[in-house]
């Protein structure tokens, strides 16, 4: 079966809505099919070979974590927090969504699990300080978005997990550029205040911060487990998610905010939000197999070296091909697709493959609130069924921001590369 062909059928399925995970599973089966030389338990070889792997159990144990943490109130006291520190400022209720989510994403890794966390407290908030609704679910999506950039990441872990890449390096690599889009996004939220004449709340002062903090501290350790201990280096992505899920579960019988039941709620949430990631995870095995098999990373090897010089130009086309597909095609999916494609030609063009895993990840992160398929936006606009057509215009200004932030660690790959090689060395 010809490239074309088999790309066709791909796209077919997706168009006739048929799950991400299965338009790949059965695309690579029609290949399989079709080609006679290769033999059919390749398939499955594939898919067990791709799951194989400790670093892939993280997704779960952060998952866990990020439901242990919204079972034991601990997504409340990081907003409080987030509230002492910028809740005074003009458009302070946005940037305290903005805050708790960049503190959030030090314990869940998934966008989705931070963006319904804060949204469930945050927009009302938002509705109630004059925030047009449409705003309001762009700020909790952006603010979730965050939560796949800033370690730990199940983006990255998938990423490194594929390419034999440091975990760590790419987890670091992440911290400067959030930090970067979590500030654009608070100008955003500043400026629209502004127009509106929304204002801020009373600053309660430093010695407030410093209480709200000591009663945080608790919560806060969690996200410390985890990025103190893999930056250190005491332990694995997987271990730190093992470790954030016992200490979620002490400090929660500790506090007396979990139960048996809540316990049981956890496991069941966290094994439903791990399915998606994971069948997407086995089933892009075979069509990668399938693109590899078909000399696509020849063809994309010529193609660059007739008509893309350089590691800026390269970047460049990456982030257009991956804002292309992502508008079709979820970004995990895309990611794991294009990724055995890519990295020959990566090295042959001698770039750093620091500086292309971030430009590269964060391409594809952006699709998480880039529509149509923005997966962030759905969620964030299904707290309190808010027609998805009234955030479209809102996001837009969102999504340059994190475009910015890309095109701008593109010419300055300090950025992504600096932080990592501070603590892991060259």
């Amino acid at each position: 079966m010809s490239l074309g062909a088999s790309i066709l059928i791909f796209f077919v399925l997706l168009f006739l809505g048929v799950p991400i995970a299965i338009c790949l599973a059965a695309t690579g089966l029609i290949w399989l099919s079709a080609t006679p030389a290769i033999p059919s338990l390749i398939m499955a070889t594939k898919i067990y070979g791709q799951t194989d792997s400790f670093a892939m159990m993280a997704i779960p144990f952060f998952m866990m974590a990020g439901q242990i943490m919204e079972q034991t109130g601990i997504t409340g006291k990081f907003i409080d927090f987030a509230k002492s520190l910028v809740g005074h400022i003009r458009g302070g209720v946005a940037h305290t969504a903005m805050v708790a989510g960049v503190i959030m994403a030090g314990v869940s890794g998934s966008g989705n699990a931070d963006t319904a966390a804060i949204g469930s407290l945050m927009i009302p908030a938002l509705k109630k300080d004059g925030y047009d609704e449409g705003f309001a679910v762009s700020v909790i999506a952006s603010a979730g978005s965050l939560g796949p950039i800033i370690p730990p990441s199940v983006m990255m872990i998938v990423f490194a997990n594929a390419a034999g890449y440091s975990v760590g390096k790419v987890f670091m690599g992440g911290v400067i550029p959030g930090v970067l889009m979590a500030f654009g996004f608070c100008m955003l939220s500043y400026r629209y205040a502004k127009k509106h004449n929304i204002g801020g709340g009373k600053f309660g002062g430093w010695m407030n911060v410093f209480k709200v903090f000591f009663k945080t501290v608790g919560a806060l350790i969690m996200p410390a487990i985890i990025i103190v201990g893999i930056v250190t280096g005491i332990c694995t992505a997987t271990e730190a998610g093992v470790l954030a899920c016992v200490y979620g579960l002490l400090y929660g019988f500790a506090t007396k905010s979990l139960t048996l039941k809540s316990i049981m709620r956890s496991l069941t949430e966290a094994c439903v939000a791990s399915i998606g990631p994971m069948m997407i995870i086995t089933y892009s095995s075979i069509f990668s197999y399938m693109l590899t098999r078909m000399n696509v990373s020849t063809m994309i090897g010529n193609f660059c070296a007739q008509y893309i010089h350089g590691e800026i130009a390269f970047m460049l086309f990456i982030i257009v091909v991956c804002t292309i597909a992502g508008c079709f095609i979820d970004g995990l999916a895309t990611m794991l697709m294009l990724l055995p494609v890519l990295t020959p030609v990566v090295t042959a063009m001698g770039i750093d493959f620091q500086h292309f895993a971030l430009v590269y990840v964060m391409a594809l992160l952006t699709c998480q609130i880039t529509p149509p398929v923005g997966n962030l936006i759905y969620v964030a606009a299904g707290i309190q069924k808010t027609p998805v057509n009234k955030v479209m215009k809102s996001i837009l200004p969102f999504v340059v921001v994190m475009e910015a932030v890309i095109l701008l660690s593109v010419f300055v790959p300090q950025i992504v590369t600096w932080l990592p090689h501070v603590i892991y060395g060259a």
